[in-house]
């Protein structure tokens, strides 16, 4: 009847959201390194244009990693959902 959290759901949660945490700053340091590696190409002598094509392709990669994480994630948390709404009694 009533939906209560158990300590060991309420502590895969916190887990979970930690998870999700390292995940993110992950994405967001390796967009930082696309950019500094980057610049660090144009200084060393690299032509621009060049530089510029890697670069996106790497952001393009890096976004359809993010994009598939998230989806993961997404799809993790339907089951667990799922799990939830099947035994509401546990």
């Amino acid at each position: 009847m009533f939906n209560r959290i158990t300590k060991s759901e309420k502590n895969q949660d916190n887990r979970q959201k930690f998870v999700g945490r390292v995940i993110e700053i992950a994405f967001v340091t390796q967009a930082i390194i696309i950019g500094i590696k980057g610049n660090l190409d144009v200084h060393s002598g690299k032509p621009a244009l060049d530089v510029i094509q890697g670069m996106i392709v790497q952001g393009i990669e890096l976004i359809v990693k993010t994009h598939r994480t998230r989806k993961s994630v997404e799809k993790g948390d339907r089951i667990k959902k799922d799990r939830i709404a099947q035994n509401p009694d546990d």
